[in-house]
């Protein structure tokens, strides 16, 4: 059974999260909470932004709060891309150790599930994203090769 929840911003997030993909083809983010039953957290969560056009976010964090801009912070980001916007929305990232970052996207949407961390998204299920797999060798770095710049 699968329930969905409209809920409005700002929604804060008291565990965990790194990001998981950039999809940029689809000009998608995707932020992700891993399950941790020993931490008392016994689900995955995921945080998706579509249609996104600017960023400036951490490659993980402790805990966040995702909230509107406040029309001082959206000016300021509009200034800084002066692009047309379209349906699009700002988006202020705010962690728990501070240096807001933010998200320019058409909508964001997340969710919970107790399937394990290695399963394949549940907000981006039909895109093949890429994972870690600890039980495939490493390839080997490429060999340096030096050689001198050829003079004429």
């Amino acid at each position: 059974m699968q329930r969905t929840e409209l809920v409005d911003l700002p929604v804060s997030f008291d565990r965990p999260l790194r990001l998981f993909a950039h999809i940029i083809g689809h000009s998608q983010i995707l932020l992700r909470g891993k399950q941790d039953i020993e931490a008392g957290l016994p689900t995955t969560v995921e945080i998706l932004f579509k249609d996104v056009t600017t960023l400036s976010l951490r490659d993980h964090y402790q805990a966040l709060t995702v909230r509107f801009a406040s029309p001082t912070e959206e000016e300021q980001l509009r200034a800084a891309d002066p692009r047309p916007w379209y349906d699009r929305r700002a988006f202020i990232l705010e962690p728990e150790s501070g240096g807001n970052g933010h998200v320019v996207a058409g909508a964001v949407y997340w969710a919970e599930s107790a399937s394990p961390e290695e399963h394949d998204s549940f907000l981006v299920p039909d895109y093949d994203l890429p994972r870690f797999r600890p039980d495939r060798p490493v390839p080997a770095e490429p060999a340096t090769t030096y050689t001198t710049f050829p003079r004429r």
